[in-house]
C-alpha cells in the first residue's frame, strides 16, 4: 500500500489524489500517466477523481500550485537567512541560485510549472501562488536599488525594480532550462550554471544607470 492510499480516508479524497500524483511524478520524473493511474495509486475507484477534478489537467494544475509554493519556500529561506544584510547584491545572487537549485531538485515539477499544456491563458489569471517567489526577488532588488541610490519611483510604482527583477528572473530561468536540457555547454564547454548566473547577475546590477544618468 502506498503512502497516499494509507493516508486516504473519507473526506480527504482530493488531497490523497494530489499526493498520489506528486508521488508518481517524483518516482517517474514524468507526467505520462492517466488520472486512472492516480486513482489506483490513491486506492480509490476510477470514477472517484472526477468528484474533485474535471480531468487530468485539472489535477495537474493543483500539483503545479504546490510546486510554485515549494519555490516560494525555497526563496523565502534565502530571505530569512540574509535578514541582516538586505540590500546586498549577494542576496539577489542567492535568490537566483535558489531558483537553479529548485529546478535541479524538482526537475519534473519545474517543467510542469512553466510548460504550456493548453491552459496558459487561464493560468496567467491565477497568480496567487506563482507570483510569491518573484515577489521575494523583487523585494531583494528593491532593497539593493535603495542601497545604491538607484531606485526611481514612477507614478507611485517601482517600475524600475520590476524591470530589473524580471530581467534577473529571465536569466535564472534561461540558465535553469538550458541546464535541464543539457544545452548550457553547447557552445562553451566550460559553461557552468552557477557561475553564469552569478556573473550575469553582477553584470546586470553593476551596469544599472543611476538616477542622474
Amino acid at each position: 500500500m502506498t503512502n497516499s492510499s494509507r493516508c486516504y480516508h473519507h473526506g480527504n479524497l482530493r488531497d490523497a489524489l494530489i499526493l498520489a500524483t506528486v508521488e508518481m511524478i517524483e518516482e517517474s520524473g514524468s507526467t505520462a500517466f492517466s488520472i486512472t493511474d492516480a486513482a489506483r495509486r490513491a486506492g480509490v475507484s476510477n470514477a472517484a477523481p472526477y468528484r474533485h477534478f474535471r480531468d487530468k489537467e485539472d489535477l495537474l494544475d493543483n500539483v503545479r500550485d504546490l510546486a510554485f509554493m515549494g519555490l516560494h519556500e525555497k526563496m523565502l529561506a534565502v530571505k530569512e537567512a540574509n535578514v541582516h544584510c538586505t540590500g546586498s547584491p549577494a542576496v539577489v545572487e542567492a535568490m537566483g541560485l535558489a531558483y537553479l537549485d529548485y529546478a535541479r531538485e524538482k526537475r519534473a515539477f519545474f517543467s510542469l510549472m512553466w510548460e504550456d499544456r493548453g491552459q496558459m491563458s487561464p493560468e496567467r489569471q491565477n497568480l496567487e501562488h506563482k507570483s510569491q517567489g518573484f515577489d521575494l526577488l523583487l523585494s531583494a532588488v528593491e532593497n539593493y536599488l535603495t542601497q545604491v541610490g538607484a531606485q526611481r519611483e514612477l507614478s507611485g510604482l517601482n517600475l524600475r525594480a520590476v524591470r530589473v527583477a524580471t530581467q534577473l528572473w529571465a536569466i535564472a530561468h534561461g540558465v535553469a532550462t538550458l541546464e535541464q536540457n543539457q544545452l548550457l555547454d553547447l557552445f562553451d564547454k566550460a559553461a557552468e550554471a552557477n557561475t553564469i548566473l552569478i556573473e550575469s547577475t553582477q553584470a546586470l546590477l553593476t551596469g544599472l544607470p543611476h538616477p542622474t544618468q
